[in-house]
């Protein structure tokens, strides 16, 4: 039985090489869950794109190491020198956060070799489809995890449907966002929308997204351009970096929007350009639950997204923001053109996304949650009546 003099020794691991909403979630985790209970050491790739990330956690006192993914079964050394790294760390509970589906397949089995006890599992999108081989360690991972969450309803389908994950293992734990600091970030925002010219006919588009194919710059680029052919005028701003730049840029010479699509690569903070818009964008092909949806609505802006992956799980069409089928331009387009000249039916929808957030998806919930899951998966929470996992269960329960 744990006593409140021990901590439990526990590895937040994610593999990913540059910086994005699976790492914020690491982040936050690292940094919230009390330090009275938990000694929280984070792996993190070597990559030179989640260096920022290290710096911040060491900055925070949390312990970091740089572990290369064992990505093939014939990396004999890599797999040794992870084993190693293990058993020097020696943690009682291993987290392991996906960034795709066939991410650090081997990890679990070696600290399954290293005799580390536990072992959760989140997955962060739904991917693509893998190798037969990639199947299996997929599978054979989740089978033997302890504890399976993922970050939507549509992540959690997709385990149950795609890899045998028994339902009643799944638990859903979505992202969070900050509540912003409004005052803080409006003056910002006025200076950003007298930059780009803002004003009631001529509405500032924000999306702030990776470069790169999944979030689906391309779909919104035709739906601009149709915009404006019928005479919609506007300025959509663009922040984010990636493999697509060049070719985005290319894409928006050669559909006539020079001077109405900017490119602002990426930013150190967001929220005041999230707060300056008149709507934001996330014309996504496939996605988890992106944090930029969720600081978006707790700005209450006006969300014009994808229906895909976590979105739907936040946003009701009509409701709290509008939702498009991914890929498809012209319907983007015509839910844009909705909102052009009519700011208080978008305010409203923004309104009711901000009540959402603050309801549901805030971080405190989301490391509560996972405080409770720890708890479950380590016996605390049937051997302990004192802590928050077993309060808030006692609460649950019938008298």
């Amino acid at each position: 039985m744990r006593t409140e003099a021990e901590r439990v020794k526990l590895v937040l691991a994610e593999s990913g090489d540059s910086l994005g909403g699976t790492e914020r979630v690491v982040w936050e985790l690292a940094t919230r869950l009390p330090q009275a209970r938990f000694d929280v050491e984070v792996w993190l790739s070597p990559a030179p794109g989640v260096d920022e990330l290290a710096a911040s956690l060491v900055a925070r006192g949390v312990a970091v190491r740089r572990v290369a993914e064992v990505d093939s079964r014939w990396d004999w050394g890599g797999m040794l020198r992870t084993w190693r790294e293990l058993r020097r760390s020696a943690p009682r509970l291993l987290h392991l956060h996906h960034v795709w589906p066939a991410a650090d397949r081997y990890l679990a089995a070696l600290a399954d070799a290293a005799g580390v006890p536990h072992l959760v599992v989140t997955e962060h999108i739904v991917g693509r489809t893998h190798s037969a081989p990639q199947r299996r360690l997929k599978r054979r991972e989740l089978e033997h995890a302890d504890a399976v969450t993922a970050v939507c309803g549509a992540v959690a389908d997709s385990l149950a449907r795609d890899y045998g994950v028994e339902r009643a293992r799944l638990r859903v734990v979505p992202n969070g966002a900050d509540l912003p600091d409004l005052e803080a970030e409006r003056p910002e925002a006025r200076r950003l929308r007298d930059r780009f010219g803002a004003a009631l006919l001529k509405p500032l588009w924000v999306c702030a997204a990776r470069l790169e194919e999944q979030k689906g710059h391309a779909v919104l680029l035709d739906a601009l351009a149709e915009l404006r052919r019928h005479d919609h005028d506007f300025v959509c701003a663009l922040a984010g970096d990636g493999s697509l730049r060049q070719p985005l840029e290319q894409r928006v010479e050669a559909l006539g929007l020079t001077g109405r699509v900017e490119f602002l690569g990426r930013l150190d903070e967001v929220g005041p350009l999230l707060l300056a818009a008149d709507a934001v964008v996330l014309p996504s092909l496939w996605e988890g639950l992106p944090l930029i949806l969720l600081e978006a609505l707790a700005r209450a802006r006006p969300v014009v997204a994808s229906a895909t992956g976590g979105v739907p799980d936040v946003i009701e069409d009509g409701v709290s923001g509008r939702l498009v089928p991914p890929g498809d331009a012209a319907a983007l387009a015509g839910a844009l053109a909705s909102f052009h000249g009519r700011p208080d039916g978008a305010l409203k929808l923004g309104r009711a996304g901000e009540q959402r957030i603050v309801e549901g998806y805030t971080w405190e919930r989301v490391v509560e949650a996972f405080e409770m899951l720890y708890d479950d998966v380590l016996g605390l929470a049937s051997v302990e009546g004192g802590g928050r996992a077993g309060r808030a269960r006692a609460t649950r329960e019938p008298a």
